[in-house]
């Protein structure tokens, strides 16, 4: 671990060379002694540092490691009047000019605790160099903790007095120096010595990721993170091809002291490599099945008592080779989440027989042959305790028993495939708050009047459902409109029917630039109490091209006026395209200012506007933007908006309270 922290020296600082020896110490690595070296000297034990800790440079390195080849000088002759320490050929400690660190941000205030340095990639023996210009100071001993439990103290040796220095000192340098010893005092902070409780609350907020690599670094950090990397274990990931073996090497592992390490084992998420391996027959690749971990797999279950959530991809392949699994899986009484892929009749046979009572289960693609007309569900038992129900393209799970089920509680459902009326839908879970439907699905129609749900809070779907019953608060549009040339594009006639039945205050949709006007005017009627517009603008069919500025600053001044009569409180448009890298961010910032101002003069309602470009691997409507605030209107019409520019954290705030727009009275 290279760390850095450069200080000041103070203004009496001699700047005679002979005066100025540097003492270079170098604290080994077990830290059972200090040693030092002086200019045309050896190394010898020294006595006391500085106790203010006025030092040039702090820096941590690794015993007998060479270098990283982006090294600094720690000795800045800019900003200081002596010259750099010159250890002797016989003095072991690590060469000042070859650390390689990097300067801290200068702050305006002291920070009262550093930030936890990123850990290294492997466990090293660490070692601490100090390198010190300090006026001679009374004998005392500077404190090192090494750990939460134990500290060292390491005796050090001050220099002989230096003269004053014969350079007078600008009011710049005075400046500089006054503000770095106020912004950098010597207050270091070791991030072990703190509390235990915080320590672990620290670790808690780290990704397992993360927390991994700070168990690497010392005995000490491995005792704290090991429980927060073992709380959240994720195994399978194809692109290894060593799912089976780290599978069993992970539960060998853990059942080798279960009371101590298999507490902490929270979510355990078995990807798709998990129980396959690539092999190569025939000069071709393919993928075979592999279980050789699930008898120490269903062993490590049965001990797993706090665990929360499972997550199995290939589901119905492992309980049909191994039923020991889903039998121990089904004697867990702690699990609040439920998520198997790829299921069958044996696995709706293990969810049915579970001790929990979870509040979320996930399901997703039937691989069991034609499911069996009028099968038992496993959902009953659950009818109390489940908040959440997903069921990606096997939406037909329902069917055999939608008629002889209410869920009261369940508040979310995500569902794709053959689905229910959504009148049955409605009166199975008369709560729903959220609904989604997923990819490729089909709704049946509805035979007569449809009793749904008073109000949606969220509707999310990738295909128009012209006859949706319900009004919805919020409605999200997976799929691009005017993606077929011409203004009656099938896509586009069902979408308003669903616009003009749901009428959303929130709406999110993206369009391309083959929509014709006349679509976007009939939009704008459909929707009478939409208060807040996400629109993304794309050139392609599948809403993923790229798009340049112009094109998208062309079209949204050509559209702007159909939202003119709108009662809009905030409007985002996007367009799918990464930004101009020729243009300086100056450039960016003022054209999009420009086009804010232009949407403010045009829609008189609007208090809020965010213009962007799409991250399309965060999400659909995943937009960059840069948030504005109308801070007054004049009162002639014909004079622009004043805006006010928002930071990024305040445009996220904004953006978060306008999605939550309510409905009007």
């Amino acid at each position: 671990m290279w760390s850095l922290l450069k200080l000041k020296e103070l203004e009496g600082a001699s700047a005679s060379a002979s005066a100025s020896a540097s003492v270079c110490v170098s604290v080994s690595a077990d830290l059972d002694e200090a040693v030092t070296c002086e200019p045309g000297m050896g190394l010898q034990r020294q006595l006391d540092p500085d106790p203010d800790g006025r030092a040039v440079a702090v820096a941590a390195a690794a015993n007998g490691s060479p270098p990283p080849p982006n090294t600094l000088f720690t000795h800045d002759p800019r900003l200081s009047n002596k010259p750099p320490c010159q250890c002797s050929p016989s003095c072991q400690c690590l060469p000042c000019h070859l650390l390689s660190v990097s300067p801290p941000p200068r702050r305006r205030h002291p920070s009262p605790s550093p930030s936890p340095q990123r850990p290294l990639q492997q466990p090293l023996k660490l070692g601490v160099v100090y390198l010190l210009h300090a006026p001679p100071r009374p004998p005392s001993s500077l404190k090192m903790p090494v750990s939460s439990e134990s500290t060292l103290a390491v005796p050090l040796q001050t220099l002989p007095p230096q003269p004053p220095s014969s350079r007078p000192l600008s009011r710049a340098d005075k400046s500089r120096m006054l503000d770095n010893h106020h912004i950098f005092p010597f207050r270091r902070l070791q991030l072990l010595s703190l509390n235990r409780d915080v320590l672990k609350t620290i670790s808690d907020f780290c990704a397992p990721g993360d927390a991994l690599q700070l168990a690497m670094t010392c005995k000490d950090a491995y005792e704290l993170a090991m429980p927060r990397v073992l709380s959240d274990v994720s195994i399978g990931d194809p692109a290894l091809n060593d799912g089976p073996d780290r599978l069993g090497k992970f539960c060998t592992f853990m059942l080798a002291e279960p009371r101590r390490r298999i507490k902490h084992l929270r979510a355990l998420r078995l990807l798709e490599g998990a129980f396959a391996r690539v092999t190569s027959v025939g000069g071709r690749e393919r993928l075979d099945a592999d279980f050789s971990s699930a008898d120490v797999l269903a062993n490590l279950l049965r001990h797993a008592d706090n665990l929360r959530l499972i997550h199995i991809r290939d589901a119905e392949a492992l309980f049909q080779h191994h039923p020991a699994v889903y039998e121990a899986l089904s004697q867990l009484t702690t699990l609040n989440e439920v998520s198997l892929y790829y299921i069958g009749n044996s696995t709706l046979k293990a969810i049915s027989q579970l001790r929990s009572t979870p509040a979320v289960i996930e399901n997703g693609l039937w691989k069991d042959g034609p499911r069996p007309q009028g099968d038992i569900t496993p959902f009953g038992p659950f009818v109390d305790s489940l908040r959440h129900l997903k069921l990606w393209e096997c939406g037909c799970m329902l069917e055999s028993v939608i008629d002889r089920h209410v869920w009261p509680n369940l508040h979310t459902l995500d569902i794709g495939g053959r689905i229910a009326k959504i009148s049955e839908l409605a009166h199975a879970f008369p709560n729903l708050r959220r609904l989604t439907f997923y990819l490729e699905f089909s709704v049946k129609p509805e035979t007569g009047p449809a009793t749904c749900w008073p109000e949606l809070d969220y509707l999310e779907t990738s295909a128009p459902i012209p006859s949706f019953p319900s009004p919805v608060r919020r409605l999200q549009l997976q799929y691009p409109l005017g993606s077929a040339p011409g203004p009656h594009s099938p896509s586009d006639l069902k979408t308003l029917p669903l616009m003009e039945r749901t009428n959303p205050v929130v709406l999110s949709c993206t369009i391309s630039d083959t929509a014709s006007g006349t679509m976007l005017e009939r939009m704008k009627s459909s929707m009478p109490s939409l208060r807040y517009l996400e629109l993304v603008y794309t050139d392609g069919p599948c809403g993923r091209c790229g798009v340049q500025w112009q094109a998208f600053q062309n079209w949204t001044e050509r559209y702007v006026d159909i939202l003119r009569t709108t009662s809009l409180v905030g409007l985002c448009v996007g367009y799918a395209g990464a930004a101009d890298p020729s243009s300086a961010s100056e450039t960016r910032r003022r054209r999009t200012h420009a086009l804010a101002r232009t949407l403010a003069k045009r829609v008189k309602s609007l208090q809020y506007i965010g213009i962007g470009t799409q991250d399309a691997e965060a999400g659909m409507y995943a937009l960059d933007s840069a948030w504005y605030r109308v801070s007054s209107r004049p009162a002639d019409e014909n004079t622009t908006p004043v805006l006010e520019t928002l930071s990024p954290a305040e445009g996220e705030r904004v953006r978060e309270t306008l999605l939550d727009t309510p409905r009007e009275a």
